[in-house]
C-alpha cells in the first residue's frame, strides 16, 4: 500500500499517516476534519475545537470558508496566536460551552454560532446561523446566552448578525439572497409562504413573497427543482411541475422573478431583476390569493 505522509500538526515530531487513495478522495471539508483530529490528538494543552472547525464537526454548512487553519479556543483572556496551520482564540469557556464529539472537545452548537457571528463577515455569519436555526440545532436565546458568556469583544457585530438570522431560510442560497435583498435596499420579503386561491385551493409554496409589491421571488440553486421531489418522480417531472406551478402563480396575478448563484455573485444583476419585477407588478391588479406564512419552529 502506498502511504502518503501529511503533516497536520504544528509540532514536527507529530505526523499523521493517511493512505494516499483515501486522502485524494476527500473533499476540502473532509480534509479539514482530518486535520482537526490530528491537531487535537497532538495538542499539548487544554484546547477546544471552535469556530469554522467546530461548525464542520457539527455538520453545519459554511459559505466560502477559509479552512487553511484549524481553530481552537482556550479558556483564558489573552495569549492567542496564529500559525500556518492553527489559530488559537483566547476567550472565556464555561462547561455549558463545551461538548464532546468522538472523544474530541468541541464548542457547543450555541457557542459555535456565537463565535462565528463575532468573527465571520456578516453574510457568512447569517448563512451558518440560518442553517443552525432552521434545523433546530440552536435557538436565538441559547446563542445569545453563549455570546454573553464569551466576552464583550465584537458583541455588537455578533448581535447584528444574530438578529438578522432566521429559522425560515432553507439553504445557503436563500440566506445569501436575504442579505443581498436587504443590502440592495428592497423591501423585506416574507419567507416560505403558502399561497391559496380565493376558494381555499393550494397554489404554491414560495421562497420569498413581496406581498405589497405583487412579486414572488425564487432562488434557483442546483437542487431547487428536486426540493419537492416525490417518490416515483424524475427530475424532468419536477421541472414540468415547476413550470405549471409558476403558470398558476402568474394566472393569479403574481409576477415571478428567479435568480441564481451567478446573480448572487453579481448583485447588480439581482438588483435589475428585482427592479424589473417590481416595475411590472406595479402596473397589474392586486394578486388574487390568500397568503399564509408557514409556522416557524418552536424552541
Amino acid at each position: 500500500m502506498v502511504i502518503h505522509i501529511y503533516r497536520f500538526a504544528v509540532y514536527p515530531s507529530n505526523i499523521a499517516f493517511v493512505p494516499a487513495a483515501q486522502l485524494s478522495s476527500l473533499s476540502i471539508t473532509e480534509r479539514h476534519v482530518l486535520k482537526v483530529r490530528a491537531h487535537s490528538a497532538s495538542a499539548r494543552s487544554a484546547v477546544v475545537v471552535s469556530h469554522e472547525s467546530a461548525a464542520l464537526l457539527h455538520g453545519l454548512p459554511l459559505w466560502s470558508p477559509n479552512l487553511q487553519r484549524v481553530h481552537f479556543t482556550v479558556d483564558r483572556l489573552s495569549g492567542g496566536r496564529t500559525s500556518r496551520t492553527r489559530h488559537i482564540h483566547p476567550a472565556p469557556l464555561s462547561s455549558d460551552d463545551v461538548v464532546e464529539i468522538d472523544g474530541i472537545k468541541v464548542t457547543s452548537p450555541d457557542r459555535t454560532i456565537a463565535d462565528l457571528c463575532k468573527t465571520l463577515p456578516f453574510e457568512a455569519a447569517v448563512c451558518v446561523g440560518d442553517a443552525a436555526l432552521s434545523t433546530g440545532f440552536v435557538t436565538v436565546d441559547g446563542v445569545t446566552k453563549a455570546l454573553n458568556r464569551s466576552g464583550r469583544r465584537s458583541i455588537v457585530k455578533a448581535l447584528r448578525a444574530l438578529t438578522f438570522c432566521t429559522e425560515s431560510s432553507e439553504s445557503v442560497g436563500e440566506s445569501r439572497s436575504r442579505v443581498q435583498i436587504e443590502s440592495l435596499g428592497f423591501t423585506k420579503p416574507a419567507l416560505q409562504v403558502n399561497l391559496y386561491s380565493a376558494d381555499g385551493r393550494f397554489i404554491a409554496r414560495v421562497d420569498f413573497l413581496f406581498a405589497e409589491c405583487g412579486v414572488v421571488g425564487e432562488f434557483d440553486g442546483k437542487v431547487e427543482y428536486t426540493k419537492y421531489l416525490q417518490p416515483g418522480q424524475s427530475s424532468s417531472d419536477v421541472v414540468v411541475a415547476e413550470k405549471a406551478r409558476e403558470d398558476q402563480l402568474r394566472s393569479h396575478g403574481w409576477v415571478v422573478v428567479r435568480w441564481t448563484w451567478s446573480d448572487l455573485e453579481h448583485p447588480e444583476r439581482l438588483r435589475e431583476k428585482l427592479r424589473r419585477a417590481f416595475e411590472l407588478a406595479s402596473a397589474l391588479p392586486t394578486p388574487r390569493t390568500i397568503a399564509r406564512v408557514l409556522r416557524v419552529r418552536q424552541p
